[in-house]
């Protein structure tokens, strides 16, 4: 059978037809994208800590609060507990590592004048003692806030009349006498 008795139908049917090289060719260059892509995205995701799961329980209770009336019925009884006194509560150190108890102050920052050792922590109190700049004196007690302003009481290691309560704004820390 040569070409020209094939039906017209056959021979064009016969001549459109895609070679199976070429195929093979489109089907690896698919792969090839695919994989190209995968690699990508593999490559650039950012890494995130895999999340795990972990069971949370909560368990809730009631809350009994003594002092509390507790309601019956029949009969309502109210407990009351006895009042305390209120404790005295010594402020914490507001600059702490520096100035403690038992250690050693130097006056600061007074541009020449005097320090007022005061008898009590309060700008209003009666001077007990001028202590002069660099002058070095013992923490004994403290600190107390009043007026706004964080008090020591300090005592002279050479001399223990020389003392008083005395503003922290004009105090450093200092190894000793």
């Amino acid at each position: 059978m040569n070409d020209e008795t094939v039906p017209v139908a056959r021979r064009r049917a016969r001549d459109a037809s895609v070679p199976i090289w070429a195929l093979a060719f489109v089907a690896a260059l698919f792969v090839v994208t695919c994989l190209s892509l995968w690699a990508y995205v593999v490559a650039t995701r950012p890494t995130v800590p895999r999340a795990t799961s972990a069971a949370v329980f909560v368990v809730v209770t009631p809350i009994t609060t003594p002092g509390v009336p507790t309601l019956d019925p029949l009969l309502v009884t109210i407990t009351v507990p006895p009042s305390e006194p209120p404790t005295a509560t010594v402020p914490p150190n507001v600059n702490p590592g520096f100035i403690n108890l038992g250690s050693y102050v130097q006056v600061v920052r007074t541009e020449g004048d005097p320090l007022k050792l005061r008898q009590a922590p309060s700008l209003n109190a009666e001077i007990n003692y001028l202590a002069l700049p660099n002058e070095v004196l013992k923490v004994e007690n403290g600190p107390t806030i009043a007026d706004g302003f964080t008090w020591w009481f300090l005592v002279d290691p050479a001399d223990n009349t020389r003392n008083g309560w005395a503003v922290e704004n004009y105090l450093q820390a200092t190894n000793g006498p």
